[in-house]
Parts: structure tokens; sequence; C-alpha cells
């Protein structure tokens, strides 16, 4: 089992939050599944950014 995290959500990202929401259950999988593979992918351009900066 995974460990509880809690995440703050500001009423102007409230109709965002709810998007992340419809998009998971017509998706079937849970809100902190879609919440784990954005990050993964933000994550994956962030690096990639990154690397190319380096060169």
């Amino acid at each position: 089992m995974g460990v509880h995290k809690s995440l703050y959500v500001r009423d102007e990202e409230i109709a965002l939050w709810q998007r992340a929401e419809q998009y998971a259950k017509a998706h079937r999988m849970p809100v902190s599944g879609l919440v784990m593979a954005a990050l993964e992918a933000y994550l994956a351009d962030d690096q990639d950014a990154q690397g190319q900066q380096d060169e």
C-alpha cells in the first residue's frame, strides 16, 4: 500500500481538477494514477530539456 499524500487545489483550479477526475473515471483509473502519469511525463520532458541545454 502506498503513502497518503494530499494536494491543495486552489479555487481557480477546481475546473481543471474536475476535468482530471472525469478523465480518470472515463479511463478507469484513480486520480492518483493520472497525477503520477502526468508527473512522470512532465519530469521526463523536463529532464530532456535539461539535457538539451547541457549540450
